[in-house]
């Protein structure tokens, strides 16, 4: 038995009609040159776990055009940041881009979503917009052949296309090799349900309730001995009629579970919810509206590899990389990654772009997106190293892990120092102090950063690139520091810097910067001896040229350093970690 796809050959072929694979397709599709064909396993709608957002889903949808769609429909609640307890003291809560907010007074905002209902909208979006789209068909196994990849049906028959992308989550088949390395000593699972008759998370009493003047929603996150629990409001189909119900759900790391508590029975489930402080006053008079509980393995692991130029396959959302979901970032890193394979997509059809330059740019998202998950990842362990503190008993007490996550030299040091921390993460998991030296140093990304610390050079050793160190123009997708407006392409703010922006996003949308434009010119510095694509990378302009030629000469590390532009300082240390600067004394 075959179908619409036999015989064909697409420029694209996505496998899954999630968030990312719909987002993706109707992201091509504004291209009407690409053919663009969706496979998915299930039929939608269907139920998905990740309910709540961060703002980037607002700017990626509006992108991509699905943002009116998804305003217009009832699936979805306001949502206007979150607050975190971990002890019976005092929550901490914070707006969304909360520094930006008091600077200029706009709030940024996402949304609490029906997942059935938003994934169905974005599919459907997809397919309007010119995207085949063939519900209940599975892709059995991958195959590159002859410049083209080929995607077995079973006995549906097959498809052939020129650029293959994999957005269907985190077990899937993929030309590429390699295993699915962990990303935590954590080994967390979800349970959860829907309840009614619980109170709005913004309702409860004392000054640090940000929320509750405004009546917009945040997203409520409580920590308790075995793990903590998730409350989202939902606007849910019930017996036929819409109300706003709430997911409630618990994660913990069973391995070090000593209560061996059953927390798949309603009655143990309920009753641990009622005991943890200001949850405890949200779910007091809360029904279960359904017997049975889902549950999922919250394990965070990252792919082998994001992407292949030889293969033409791309990774998005988590069959790239999952992160477990304590700060709701599930849906961003997909539609995230959309922008960006979107810009490789088009590279791959671009002729006039040399083939090195287009090889480049596919290099940069396999290094972005494994650097995002590894900085991610780090937070999110940091955060349960502070819980752990909190709870001496708790199960994050007993398996938190005392050194960093990661070999430094392997992740680099703009994203984990001068990127640094997301200011709002930092501000809850420091407990508004708002300083990493606030951290517990015995957590992950504290001890990353300690480590980071002691590779630097003394300001008086002498510095000098190494000799067979070179450098060469290129263009690259993810742009390094700019250190003027003259730098960038693109001189428009970001979504998230621009505070008009949040009253009417798609008035607005011609006054922000997409996430990802057209690639930016830039020098990568390489081992002539060693892998071409192993590079450090600066955004190309005349006054850098100055640095070039101190570079070829020894100096010493601190004056050195005052003399750098913010750009320059960050490619500095870059170099410095990627061994292509010796230290001469």
């Amino acid at each position: 038995m075959s179908g619409a796809w036999e015989g064909k050959l697409y420029d694209v072929i996505v496998m899954g009609g999630g968030p990312a694979g719909a987002t993706l397709a109707a992201r091509l599709r504004k291209d009407p040159g690409l053919s663009v064909a969706i496979f998915e396993s299930e039929r939608f709608p269907r139920e998905h776990i990740g309910e709540s957002f961060v703002p980037s889903v607002v700017s990626s949808l509006q992108e991509s055009g699905a943002l009116g769609r998804v305003l217009a429909s009832d699936c979805w609640i306001k949502k206007g940041g979150g607050y975190y307890s971990w002890d019976a003291v005092r929550p901490w809560s914070t707006f969304f881009e909360h520094k930006a907010y008091e600077r200029d007074g706009y709030r940024r905002w996402a949304f609490h979503a029906n997942r059935a209902e938003l994934d169905d909208i974005l599919l459907r979006h997809a397919e309007e917009n010119g995207a085949e789209v063939f519900e209940g068909t599975p892709i059995k196994q991958v195959y590159r052949r002859d410049g083209f990849t080929e995607v077995d049906l079973g006995e549906k028959g097959s498809a052939r296309c020129k650029v293959f992308v994999n957005a269907s989550g985190r077990y899937s088949v993929t030309s590429l090799g390699g295993p699915r390395e962990f990303l935590s000593s954590y080994r967390n699972i979800a349970i959860w349900s829907y309840i009614r008759k619980g109170k709005p998370a913004q309702s409860l009493p004392g000054d640090w309730n940000i929320f509750r003047e405004s009546g917009v929603s945040p997203i409520g996150s409580f920590a308790f001995e075995d793990g903590w629990f998730w409350y989202i409001p939902i606007p849910l189909e019930v017996d036929g009629r819409r109300e706003v119900v709430h997911s409630l759900g618990l994660v913990t790391d069973p391995r070090g579970l000593k209560s061996k508590r059953d927390y798949m029975s309603a009655s143990v489930f309920m009753e641990t919810a009622r005991k943890v402080p200001f949850l405890r006053d949200l779910v007091a008079d809360a029904e279960l509206i359904y017997d049975e509980f889902r549950t999922t393995a919250n394990y965070s692991r990252i792919s082998h590899q994001m992407c292949s130029w030889e293969n033409r396959e791309i990774r998005v959302g988590d069959a790239a990389f999952f992160v477990d979901p304590l700060f709701s970032t599930g849906v961003h890193f997909a539609l995230h990654h959309t922008a960006a394979a979107a810009v490789l997509v088009r590279a791959a059809f671009d002729e006039a772009m040399p083939e090195q330059h287009r090889e480049d740019l596919w290099h940069d998202y396999d290094q972005m997106l494994r650097k995002q998950a590894q900085v991610f990842s780090l937070a999110i362990d940091q955060w349960y190293n502070e819980i752990s503190l909190a709870h001496p008993g708790s199960v994050y007490w007993r398996e938190r892990s005392e050194r960093a996550t990661f070999e430094v030299r392997n992740a680099t040091f703009h994203y984990l120092v001068n990127g640094s921390l997301d200011e709002d993460l930092l501000h809850v998991i420091s407990q508004g102090n708002d300083a990493v030296e606030a951290l517990s140093e015995t957590g992950a990304w504290r001890a990353t950063f300690a480590q980071l610390q002691r590779l630097r050079p003394a300001d008086d050793a002498l510095v000098q690139l190494m000799p067979n160190v070179k450098f060469r123009k290129s263009v690259t997708l993810e742009h390094p520091i700019a250190d003027s407006a003259e730098d960038k392409l693109d001189a428009r703010p970001q979504a998230f810097d621009h505070g008009p922006y949040w009253e009417s996003p798609e008035q607005h949308a011609h006054e922000v910067a997409p996430r990802f434009g057209r690639p930016s010119p830039c020098l990568r510095f390489y081992f002539e001896d060693g892998d071409p694509q192993d590079t450090v990378r600066i955004l190309w302009n005349r006054p850098n040229s100055a640095l070039l030629a101190r570079l070829s000469q020894p100096h010493a590390y601190g004056p050195l350093l005052a003399g750098c532009s913010l750009s320059e300082r960050v490619l500095l240390e870059q170099l410095l970690l990627k061994g292509m600067m010796k230290i001469i004394q």
